[in-house]
């Protein structure tokens, strides 16, 4: 049996693994940072074809990997107003931008650190955009959640470096 069969879950082990944590992390982060509950979950596909607003990184070390996280934009608006102290009304969308990209940040930092394999890793600098047609484009372990007022989703694709 090889150290790696010995020390690593199989594939789909992990991304149960995977899973677990990015429920547990992002239902913490919502709750802790947004002062949003997690009603229960939902099907990350709905959001395929949608109006979303997205915000995606690129992590690098060991492991590397993405991450995604895309929200209904009333999902948002309300995320942004929760997390800043401010009514939905005064929320631009800048400020939605930048808070998406936090959660972004701070759901898939936190998700990395209880992973029990990771040795180091960077964090690049997240991206948020806007669709009207929404597709993912991180291929990964995907959650997602109906909270008050519709639909967040999370993605975590993680390559574990085996040299």
């Amino acid at each position: 049996m090889s150290d790696t069969a010995i020390h690593e879950p199989a594939a789909p082990e992990m991304d149960a693994l995977i899973g677990a944590l990015l429920h547990s992390c992002s239902e913490h982060v919502l709750e802790t940072m947004f002062f949003a509950a997690v009603f229960e979950a939902a099907d990350p596909a709905a959001s395929t074809g949608c109006e979303r607003v997205t915000s995606r990184l690129h992590f690098s070390g060991k492991p590397s990997g993405d991450f995604e996280v895309d929200a209904d934009p009333g999902i948002a608006r309300a995320l942004t107003a929760g997390f800043l102290g401010i009514e939905e009304s005064e929320v631009t969308s800048a400020q939605e931008d930048e808070v998406m990209a936090e959660f972004c940040n701070m759901t898939c930092g936190s998700a990395l650190s209880s992973l029990g394999c990771v040795e180091y890793f960077n964090l690049q600098v997240p991206e948020t955009t806007r669709s009207e047609a929404f597709a993912p484009e991180v291929e990964g372990v995907r959650r997602a959640f109906l909270l008050d007022g519709g639909t967040l989703s999370v993605c975590l694709r993680v390559d574990f470096d085996r040299s």
